[in-house]
């Protein structure tokens, strides 16, 4: 569902179409640059070889935004034929009112989440922005920029209703996790029993029917999702961990994030967000 409501400056839409062209981070232009229509530059961080040009993305020049999401990973992103895009969700229909602030239309990449939160994605000009659901870290801030936090998470722990488990500390069996997330990170570090990393939500749902692992611990919503549309599973605990998540662009493309952030803070101020969050998180 494309939501159309745009809030905007001609400043502002100049420095979003001035962040997409450029290809992100801090780049110097080669010294012996002499044809204007070239507009590669050079990243700084190559020590000055500065004959090491970068493409810039390839949603510049058609008027698209591209986002890389892990999907599915409801209720955040899945597939929706029945969209523009052919996904949905929470962080799927946020970025598309992103876009539609700068008149862009959004094209969606799926891309495993390691490449998303490692920032690889990102670093490849895969694609403009990254939206997965992904905890803001001071590791992942190394080497992507964030945008201001746009949702409060906690940890969970989801089990077969028949089970008789009710706490982290009853699980006898193995414990699924998505690998390179929170979820991993707590449960290493509060259950001593085995672990066993999937590399998505699917995986980790089909390895608990199956009977592979006897609870799965990650984000709170999206277990929260999985309970809903199944009465065979129940949430037994919660943990609270403060997480925020953010949306994350290219390390240095400041002017890419700080525009964004300029829709983020528009669609908050006229209700845009607050619809988006009842019709996934209050329904």
């Amino acid at each position: 569902m494309r939501l159309t409501r745009t809030i905007r400056t001609g400043a502002t839409l100049a420095a979003v179409a001035l962040a997409l062209t450029a290809c992100g981070g801090t780049d110097d232009t080669t010294d012996g640059a002499t044809d204007a229509a070239t507009d590669a530059t050079t990243d700084a961080a190559t020590d000055g070889a500065t004959d090491d040009m970068m493409a810039a993305p390839a949603t510049i020049e058609d008027g698209k935004l591209s986002v890389c999401s892990d999907i599915p990973y409801a209720p955040f992103e899945f597939e929706d034929d029945t969209t523009a895009t052919g996904y949905t969700g929470f962080d799927i229909e946020l970025i598309d009112a992103m876009a539609a602030h700068f008149e862009l239309e959004l094209v969606v990449s799926v891309t495993g989440f390691d490449a998303i939160q490692s920032g690889t994605a990102l670093a490849a000009d895969a694609c403009d922005i990254a939206a997965s659901a992904m905890t803001i870290t001071e590791e992942r801030e190394a080497n992507v920029d964030f945008l201001d936090p746009y949702f409060d998470a906690d940890q969970s722990l989801l089990v077969k209703a028949d089970a008789g488990i009710t706490t982290l500390a009853d699980i006898t069996g193995a414990l699924g996790v998505q690998a390179d997330t929170t979820g991993q990170a707590y449960a290493e570090e509060n259950f001593s029993g085995d672990i066993i990393e999937y590399p998505g939500a699917a995986e980790m749902f089909a390895a608990l029917e199956a009977g592979n692992v006897v609870g799965i611990l990650q984000d709170l919503p999206v277990n929260a999702e999985r309970a809903q549309q199944d009465a065979t599973l129940t949430i037994v605990e919660t943990f609270p961990t403060g997480e925020q998540y953010g949306f994350a662009v290219k390390e240095g493309n400041t002017q890419l994030r700080d525009a964004l952030n300029e829709a983020l803070t528009a669609l908050r101020a006229d209700g845009t967000y607050d619809a988006l969050f009842a019709k996934y998180f209050q329904a």
